[in-house]
């Protein structure tokens, strides 16, 4: 039963400068066919229009709740609405993204269906500048799913492969967060997949729907994903964060192998996705000498790892010179990308 009053489902949202995208992530809220939820905002020292935005929401919807404080990143301002949450359980959702109309209504049914601490669904991808949608099949990879329900245990190899580590598409239950003391790190970029793929290894449970719930939004100039450039260490930062909690939560060996592959392509591709040359160039040397050495992939045999590309990427940033890895790197972008059209 019921408490009179108890929220379902609280929706948290960092807002930062973002007004030109801001109402039609809200309307895709307040639009659910789901109506028990608070969505909380949290702006974090917007400068433009998206503070009066928020106030204009709030002042017309009950529901909406608007926290401010001084720019300290999406990790703190999630982490403020969630010492708001009082919902059973609680979705994110990035400000410039929006939901399917049944989104809600669809994660809560599943999520009290299975008794699951973690639900999530699929998404797909929508060009800012073309205005074009893509499939996202990448994002939620079917081959790693036995079954749409499961423990993590029984995907232990392939836990971090199947889905990203975003929080976006995936709704939480409450107490799991709270018991397992769950928090976004303070770190400036990546900060999310710290605390998502503690989750996916710390849950009881979790469920997958299989349909297309959230629209992601790309090719916005000023995201925070289009401005790694600015501090390349900070992913790196994530990962060996990420490594010491599982390891200081005592799960680490179980999901040994599955960290191991997904931070062998994480490392190599932050890297190569550096759009300067020169830090490019900084942080590939950095790479070579100290975080591939860290992480020690060396100690497994080649079929630990389950992409062939992404181990031979990974041979490439060991072994190879800067200027080989420059090349191959810019061939393999011209073979992927048609010339870079």
């Amino acid at each position: 039963m019921k408490n009179v009053g108890q929220i379902d489902v609280s929706v948290i949202i960092p807002v930062y400068n973002i007004q030109q995208h801001l109402e039609q992530c809200l309307d895709s809220v307040l639009g659910q066919t789901f109506s028990n939820f608070q969505l909380i905002c949290v702006d974090d020292g917007s400068t433009d229009d998206s503070p009066v935005i928020l106030n204009r929401y709030a002042n017309q919807d009950a529901r909406v709740q608007v926290i401010r404080q001084e720019n300290a990143g999406p990790g703190a301002a999630r982490n403020a609405g969630l010492s708001a949450a009082v919902g059973e359980y609680v979705m994110f959702l990035d400000s410039d993204d929006w939901f399917e109309p049944e989104l809600l209504q669809r994660l809560y049914q599943a999520a009290r269906e299975k008794s699951a601490d973690i639900t999530m669904c699929r998404s797909d991808e929508y060009d800012t500048q073309t205005g074009q949608f893509s499939a996202g099949e990448w994002m939620l990879k079917s081959r790693y799913l036995q079954k749409h329900t499961f423990a993590p245990r029984e995907m232990a190899p392939y836990l971090f492969q199947f889905t990203y580590g975003w929080p976006w598409d995936k709704l939480f239950r409450r107490q799991f967060l709270v018991e397992q003391h769950l928090q976004f790190p303070a770190l400036r970029n990546s900060e999310d997949l710290v605390f998502v793929f503690q989750s996916l290894t710390l849950a009881g449970t979790i469920t997958v729907l299989d349909d297309v719930l959230v629209h992601h939004r790309t090719q916005r100039k000023d995201s925070v994903s289009n401005s790694l450039y600015l501090a390349p260490e900070v992913p790196a930062r994530a990962l060996f964060t990420l490594k010491k909690q599982l390891e200081q939560r005592g799960v680490y060996q179980e999901f040994e192998q599955t960290f191991l592959n997904w931070a062998m392509e994480f490392l190599v591709w932050n890297v190569a996705n550096i759009g300067a040359v020169g830090p490019q160039k900084t942080y590939f040397h950095k790479m070579k000498r100290e975080w591939l050495p860290l992480m020690e992939f060396q100690k497994h045999p080649r079929s630990y790892y389950h992409n062939r590309m992404g181990y031979y990427k990974y041979l490439l940033a060991r072994f190879a010179p800067w200027p080989v890895f420059r090349l191959v790197l810019a061939g393999y972008k011209r073979a992927v990308h048609g010339g870079g059209t």
